[in-house]
C-alpha cells in the first residue's frame, strides 16, 4: 500500500535562537542560515501590512502578475519560460517528480544542499554523488559525464555553491552542457547569483535561450530578504515550464507570498544595498581571517566556508558560547567544515573577535 521508498530523512535547517540556552540574556547573532543581514524589503513589508485585510478572500487567480514582476527584472525572460512555487525547494519538488521514477538517476555533487537527497530519494530516484573537486570545491565535469548512463535523468549542479560558496566557470559549465545526452536535465540551483561578481560566472538562462536543457531554481529567500514568505521560482524552455505546469496545483502561492514577491521585485534600493553590503564585508573578513590565519574560500556568496584549525564541533560550540551562531557542514559531505553568514560590519567585527579568543587559546 506504501511507497517503500518514501522516508523522513534527518534533513533540518540550522538552529534558531530559540534553541539556545540564553541565560543572561545576552545578544545572540544568527549567522547561520544565510538570511538577509539587513532584514526583508521594507516595499515587501508594507505591501503584507496593506493585504492583511483582504486574506479572506481568494485574491489571485493566478500568478501572472508576480511572473510579470520577475520578467521586468530581466527581459530577455518570458512568462512562458518561468514557474512559480513556495520556495526553491518546492520547484526541485516538481522537477523530481516530473522526471524521476524508481530506477531512474540523478547525478549530485558532494558537499551539496542537503535537501536534495531527500527529494531525489522520495520519488524512487537514486543518488549517483560524483564528489567536488576538494581543492577548490568546483565540480568535476568528466567524472559526471562519465556517470551518465540510460537512466539518468537529472543532474544537480549548485552555482555558486552551498555550502562552499565557491563557483564552477563558464567554460567547464559549457563544457558539460554541450556533451550532454537529450535524456538528460541540469538542474541549474543558482539562488545565490545576486552576489556572484566573478567574470566567468554563467548563468542558467545562457543555456535555456539556446534551448538546452536545463532548468534554473530562484529563492526570494537570499538578496530579497524573505526567507519565512517562502517564495521561489524555475526558469527554463517554454516545453519543459509547459510540462512541469502540469503538476503545479491551483492557488499554489499565498496572498501575503504574492505580494511580498512582487515588491520586493521592484525594491531595487534594498536589493542593490544588500549587494553591496556583503561585496564590501566579505573583503573585510578575507582581510581579516588572513590575519588570524583561518583556513577560508573565496566566496560568491553571502557566506564563507571555513575550515577551523580545532575539531568542528569543538568551533561551533565555542563561538556559540560567544553569542555567534554558525553551521557545521558535516551534514552537506564536508566534515570540517563550517558555513558563516556575511553580516554587517558590527556582527563580523564580533565574529573575527569570537574566532581570535578561540583560536588563541587552541
Amino acid at each position: 500500500m506504501f511507497k517503500v521508498y518514501i522516508k523522513k530523512k534527518d534533513y533540518a535547517g540550522g538552529i534558531v535562537r530559540e534553541e539556545i540556552k540564553n541565560e543572561n540574556n545576552a545578544k545572540i547573532w544568527k549567522l547561520s542560515s544565510n538570511e538577509n543581514i539587513l532584514g526583508p524589503s521594507p516595499l515587501a513589508q508594507k505591501a503584507i501590512k496593506r493585504s492583511l485585510d483582504n486574506i479572506h478572500e481568494y485574491d489571485f487567480r493566478d500568478d501572472h502578475l508576480l511572473k510579470n514582476a520577475i520578467c521586468e527584472t530581466s527581459p530577455t525572460l518570458t512568462s512562458e519560460n518561468l514557474i512559480t512555487a513556495n520556495s526553491g525547494i518546492e520547484v526541485l519538488e516538481m522537477i523530481t517528480r516530473g522526471f524521476l521514477s524508481p530506477g531512474l538517476e540523478c547525478i549530485i555533487s558532494h558537499p551539496t544542499f542537503v535537501a536534495y537527497e531527500n527529494i531525489i530519494e522520495n520519488e524512487g530516484g537514486k543518488v549517483v554523488n560524483i564528489p567536488l573537486n576538494s581543492k577548490n570545491y568546483t565540480i568535476d565535469v568528466d567524472s559526471i559525464l562519465n556517470a551518465i548512463n540510460d537512466a539518468t535523468r537529472l543532474i544537480f549542479i549548485t552555482n555558486p555553491n552551498n555550502p562552499t560558496g565557491t563557483y564552477t566557470d563558464k567554460r567547464k559549465i559549457d563544457y558539460l552542457i554541450d556533451n550532454l545526452p537529450k535524456h538528460v536535465i541540469v538542474v541549474y540551483d543558482e539562488v545565490y547569483f545576486h552576489f556572484a561578481n566573478a567574470s566567468d560566472f554563467p548563468r542558467a538562462f545562457d543555456y535555456i535561450k539556446d534551448n538546452k536543457n536545463v532548468i534554473g531554481i530562484h529563492s526570494f529567500s537570499k538578496a530579497y530578504g524573505l526567507a519565512g514568505i517562502r517564495l521561489g521560482y524555475g526558469i527554463s524552455t517554454s516545453k519543459i515550464i509547459s510540462y512541469l505546469e502540469n503538476i503545479k496545483r491551483p492557488f499554489m502561492i499565498n496572498t501575503l507570498s504574492m505580494v511580498a514577491g512582487i515588491n520586493a521585485l521592484k525594491d531595487t534600493e534594498h536589493l542593490e544595498k544588500t549587494v553591496d553590503l556583503i561585496r564590501t564585508e566579505k573583503e573585510w573578513l578575507y582581510q581579516e581571517f588572513r590575519k588570524l590565519n583561518v583556513k577560508y574560500w573565496p566566496t560568491q556568496t553571502n557566506f564563507i566556508f571555513i575550515e577551523p584549525k580545532i575539531k568542528l564541533k569543538d568551533f561551533i560550540n565555542e563561538i556559540l558560547v560567544q553569542g555567534i551562531m554558525i553551521r557545521g557542514c558535516d551534514k552537506f559531505g564536508a566534515p570540517n567544515g563550517a558555513r558563516i553568514t556575511i553580516g554587517n560590519r558590527k556582527v563580523n567585527s564580533a565574529l573575527v573577535k569570537a574566532i581570535s579568543n578561540i583560536y588563541n587559546s587552541a
